[in-house]
């Protein structure tokens, strides 16, 4: 085989490889932390942007390195199951595809130093043409390759209306501990020439990524009304209420926060908490598992925040598997840094995390055996759990390239 077509070839099979790549949330480097990618000012919302509106999104993120380093960012147009979709540039940006991060700015005031790094978006440098997924990644030394973060959003149009209603699950062996969602979908204005074959539906609980129901069909269709009724599989388990802590004044004692104290920089000791996987369903206040930085006693959080270790102590008998501290806080993963250790001598897990000055949710996590994530053997599971959902609905008709999100229901509390 002559060399070009070798080259050709090989070429060819790595594109094709790459583009069928699934791209998640991705942080490189332990040194950068406090990624958020969000509403500009809605820390807590999802990251969701209707198309040709002005308020758009703000992704941020603190490095700990604490010295100058070139850093770009490129956005990318998705598939509904987040591949690369096949959209050129053009088709789906205004403007460049890469650009320099030139906002930044460093800490002030803090024990922990670090740059503060952040881009609003839309912006006059690149705007999206058309909806759907997207990621925007973070690469350094002008090398695309270099990835450093890579975070997912959403582009949506406001074309039909979803709704959601959430109950216990019908199945006896499911009916304490899980959630069975309905959905409707409104669409009498907008045209669709086969139900089952160009629209699919994805369902979020609690703004994660990682445990969605994807490429859902209807059950019933009456005069362009969808109607989603879903049991099995496809319920949710119910989880548990989330844990507090309250860090925005570390010279105070705040929610959750049992004492403090200043060496080289801030510690603090939150108060204990027992293996709840045996208990009863106990309503508790809280945000599904989301942070935001905060500090109470500064104008500017983002630069004045500072990072402070934060132990967690878990009691509870040692489980068979590793158990970690997990929310937003841990990207919604199982990370070897939120992973607890346990001690015999005093029955209990503990774990040091460096955390920024905030307002956290957390509870206590594991593995389960299909390779999700569960609270069942530390927290328990309840179907009474009050978690909020999130609705998006893709479109791919005949003749369009690409899955257009042609709904979006804003994550809500339906139980």
């Amino acid at each position: 085989m002559p060399i070009k077509r070798f080259i050709s070839l090989f070429l060819l099979a790595l594109s094709t490889v790459l583009h069928g790549q699934v791209l998640r949330d991705t942080v490189v480097y332990d040194y950068l932390k406090s990624v958020q990618i969000s509403p500009e000012g809605e820390p807590l919302d999802f990251p969701a942007y209707e198309l040709g509106t002005k308020k758009g999104l703000q992704l941020s993120f603190d490095d700990l390195a604490y010295e100058w380093n070139n850093y770009s960012y490129r956005i990318f147009h998705c598939t509904k199951n987040w591949e690369k979709s096949d959209l050129l540039i053009n088709q789906y940006l205004i403007g460049f595809k890469g650009n320099y991060l030139n906002n930044f700015a460093i800490s002030v005031g803090t024990f922990v130093p670090y740059t503060h790094y952040s881009v609003k978006f839309p912006n006059a440098e690149t705007k999206p043409r058309v909806s759907g997924n997207f990621v925007i990644e973070i690469f350094q030394n002008d090398d695309p390759d270099d990835l450093i973060i890579r975070r997912r959003f959403i582009v949506y149009e406001n074309l039909v209306v979803p709704s959601v209603s959430v109950s216990r699950a019908v199945d006896l062996e499911n009916f304490s501990t899980q959630q069975q969602v309905s959905a409707s979908v409104n669409l009498i204005d907008y045209p669709i020439q086969d139900y089952f074959m160009d629209l699919d539906l994805s369902i979020l609980q609690n703004r994660r990524w990682n445990n969605s129901k994807n490429n859902l069909k209807p059950t019933f269709i009456n005069d362009g009304i969808l109607t989603y009724n879903f049991m099995g599989s496809e319920s949710f388990d119910g989880g548990t209420e989330f844990h507090t802590f309250d860090t925005k004044r570390l010279n105070q004692v705040g929610l959750g926060v049992k004492t403090s104290r200043l060496d080289t920089c801030w510690e603090v000791y939150l108060y204990e908490k027992k293996n709840r996987s045996i208990s009863v369903y106990s309503f508790q206040n809280d945000i599904n598992g989301r942070r935001f930085y905060n500090r109470a006693d500064v104008g500017n959080p983002d630069l004045a925040g500072d990072y402070c270790w934060v132990e967690f102590y878990f009691e509870s008998p040692e489980l068979d598997l590793p158990v970690y501290v997990y929310g937003q806080l841990s990207d919604w993963e199982l990370l070897p840094e939120f992973r607890l250790d346990y001690h015999k001598d005093r029955g209990a897990y503990s774990k040091k995390v460096l955390l920024k000055q905030g307002y956290y949710n957390y509870v206590f996590a594991h593995s389960d055996q299909k390779g999700g994530i569960s609270t069942a053997l530390t927290e328990g599971t309840h179907w009474q759990t009050r978690n909020d959902y999130t609705l998006i609905m893709y479109n791919r008709s005949m003749g369009l390239r690409y899955d257009r999100i042609i709904g979006y229901f804003k994550p809500s509390q339906a139980l």
